[in-house]
């Protein structure tokens, strides 16, 4: 109890920093603000002018842009997630998803201030999704817990209602979070690959032997070498009941290797701070990059530092690097 109490607590701080960034005026995308959400069940809808070509793209599904809480039945439950619509949406063509998984014990409010893929969404045009976990510590569950929902089929069925809310580009759905939400995002990757597209963990990733996948996946992700709750070079997690965790370079060879991609990588330095690691060859669609943060902590690069949780480095912003990955790695065929 007493970890789970630490992480608490840390995730308290974490929302302070988060608001207290968001106040002073540092998000640049001109909506909503991510602190005033509209009710739970709220969804607000606006009138547009249909565009040319709309009958023929058949599709007509317009909305307020901005930040609004949401919720769906799921299995007889309400699921919450947070929902942002860029500023030019226009209900008539078809947009990119990203889905954001927040960490443990933390929310999707708190994700969506900390990796703040906002500003991205109005300039390129994306749909936001970011969805709650469950349980007394919010988490999601992957792993057949009494009592919880299987998150995995929460978030094919969330997909399911925001596919038939708004005009969503298909073959460009994709998935990202922190820790818990990495951890997420990897599962995602064995067992959801035929929806989406490209995938990318921060601060925990993972690889399952048993990866259903039988495609090749597309895989960004981002480690802290002094990273004091998943340690960078395997072993006890600390927090969420102590789970083993293998060292991060071997699951991400094990990505590599599930992808057809060669043994040998390359890596260049882009700071001080940031190593990337590229496998090449692999069989398309998949790519494989690693960003090595030295001296980097549980944390989401470039976003406002969290001291509590080790040094986050300004020399790279994961948001801008796995948005730009993302785009290169649409679904095919």
């Amino acid at each position: 109890m007493r970890v789970r109490s630490t992480v608490k607590l840390s995730l308290t701080l974490l929302a302070v920093a988060l608001l207290t960034a968001s106040c002073s005026g540092s998000s640049s995308t001109g909506t909503t603000p991510a602190t005033s959400v509209l009710p739970a069940t709220a969804t607000t809808t606006v009138g547009t002018t249909e565009a040319p070509g709309a009958a023929a793209s058949g599709c007509r599904q317009p909305h307020a842009a901005g930040q609004s809480a949401q919720a769906f039945d799921f299995q007889g439950r309400s699921r919450t997630y947070q929902l942002y619509v860029p500023l030019h949406y226009d209900g008539v063509q078809r947009v990119p998803v990203v889905f954001e998984f927040h960490g443990y014990g933390a929310d999707a409010v708190q994700q969506v201030l900390y990796g703040d893929f906002r500003p991205l969404a109005d300039r390129d045009g994306f749909l936001i999704v970011a969805p709650d976990g469950q349980g007394e510590t919010r988490h999601f569950n992957l792993t057949g817990e009494a009592g919880l929902q299987d998150d995995v089929a929460m978030v094919g069925a969330l997909l399911d209602h925001v596919e038939a809310s708004f005009c969503v580009d298909t073959r460009r759905v994709f998935a990202t979070g922190m820790s818990d939400g990495g951890l997420m995002s990897s599962v995602l990757a064995c067992r959801s690959a035929d929806r989406f597209a490209a995938f990318g963990p921060v601060a925990l990733v993972v690889y399952v032997p048993t990866c259903i996948s039988t495609r090749p996946v597309a895989v960004v992700a981002f480690s802290g070498t002094a990273d004091p709750i998943v340690p960078f070079i395997g072993g006890f997690v600390q927090c969420c009941e102590y789970t083993v965790i293998g060292a991060a370079t071997d699951t991400m060879a094990s990505w590599a290797q599930h992808d057809g991609c060669s043994a040998s990588f390359a890596e260049d330095r882009l700071g001080t701070e940031v190593r990337r690691r590229i496998w090449s060859g692999c069989q398309a669609p998949a790519a494989v990059a690693f960003y090595i943060i030295d001296g980097g902590g549980h944390t989401w690069p470039g976003a406002v530092p969290f001291p509590p949780h080790g040094p986050t480095t300004q020399q790279i912003k994961a948001s801008d690097t796995i948005w730009d990955f993302f785009k290169a790695h649409p679904l095919t065929g």
